[in-house]
């Protein structure tokens, strides 16, 4: 289970919630945001079991230090709370436990948002790619087969929406670093650099590091996924950007209903 939990791309059921509460420097100084996200993953086999379309959806409710109104005076002084955008992807990968992975597909950008101040308010649609190195063994340092190293990239151009807003020109980039320590236990980093092409020079970039742990556990009969990190920004827009994030999640594995 912990095999199957730690590949993305695997044909494992995964019902991730995830909460990031993140320190953030604003015009008004230092505030903070949380977020609630879902991203269950939703694996299908095709091609008679031999690779899996591998489905995730995330969306969930966040509470931001921004006013609902674009208009306001004191846009950076107020809090806004409600559901964001959502992100869905499906991406086509050989069904492998592990050794070099890989999986490519489409990625959608929904605007989905409540507030318009949370959303980007517009259809937005792009590629994403997996390219990964996962480990067969552990508690080896200095053996690349107790190690899982990735990337998970995800861009996004906007083709339709309200026209009064700024163009989606957007990257998501989510990289894992983690040490096996034992079969079920990593620890590592797996934060999410995020780009706006849109904006110039340093502001386009939100570049975080990480230090975290990744278990597994059971409740009853079910085995959970859990994991906690701290990441620290070591670039972020200078105007309205985070800090520091704390992220913890826990994610039940259910059986694969097409299997």
């Amino acid at each position: 289970a912990a095999q199957k939990a730690n590949n993305p791309v695997s044909d494992a059921w995964l019902l991730v919630a995830q909460n990031d509460y993140t320190v953030l420097d604003t015009p008004e100084g230092t505030q903070w945001q949380n977020s609630t996200t879902l991203q269950p993953v939703m694996p299908v086999p095709i091609m008679d079991g031999e690779w899996n379309l591998v489905n995730r959806i995330v969306t969930g409710v966040v509470s931001s230090p921004i006013d609902d109104d674009f208009n306001s005076t004191d846009f950076y002084d107020e809090r806004t709370t409600g559901w964001t955008d959502t992100v869905f992807f499906s991406l086509a990968a050989p069904n492998r436990d592990d050794g070099f992975i890989w999986g490519v597909g489409p990625t959608f950008l929904l605007p989905t948002a409540s507030e318009d101040v949370l959303g980007t308010e517009k259809w937005s649609a792009g590629p994403a790619a997996l390219v990964a190195r996962l480990g067969s063994a552990h508690s080896e340092p200095g053996s690349l087969e107790s190690w899982n190293i990735g990337v998970l990239a995800q861009h996004w151009w906007d083709f339709s929406g309200e026209d009064d807003r700024a163009d989606v020109n957007r990257s998501d980039i989510q990289y894992f670093i983690n040490y096996k320590s034992s079969p079920t236990q990593l620890i590592g980093m797996t934060p999410n650099i995020r780009i706006d092409w849109e904006r110039s020079g340093s502001d386009r970039f939100a570049i975080p590091v990480g230090l975290g742990t990744i278990g597994l556990t059971r409740w009853g009969k079910f085995p959970v996924r859990w994991g906690v990190e701290v990441q620290y920004f070591v670039n972020q827009p200078d105007d309205f950007g985070p800090d520091w994030n704390f992220k913890v999640f826990i994610a039940p594995i259910a059986a694969n209903p097409f299997k």
